[in-house]
């Protein structure tokens, strides 16, 4: 009987086409800062029009808070798309992700 060896995720192709992987990673990183900056700039914009509504009518200690907490969503955000672009880069030769 002929036994056919499967690949497991820890075994790499090595005749893959690096340039090819740089160049779709580097694709990968422009959409994921593109992404990161319209949530940026969207975000940006409902806190501006929340504040610029409200007026006077919110205290300076709640205002500051709506503030920290617009900059650690911005803050987890970036985290988060930074891990996504880790992992493409880890694992992008395994998964033959740019063929």
């Amino acid at each position: 009987m002929n036994e056919i060896s499967q690949a497991t995720h820890t075994q790499v192709v090595h005749n893959i086409d690096k340039e090819k992987y740089a160049q779709g990673l580097q694709k990968d990183t422009y959409l994921i800062i593109g992404a990161l900056a319209l949530l940026v700039i969207i975000e940006g914009y409902v806190v501006y029009t929340i504040l610029s509504y409200a007026g006077p009518a919110v205290s300076a200690g709640i205002r500051g808070l709506y503030i920290l907490f617009f900059l650690l969503v911005i803050g987890i955000e970036t985290i988060g798309y930074w891990e996504v672009r880790k992992s493409l880069k880890q694992h992008m030769y395994e998964l033959k992700y740019y063929e």
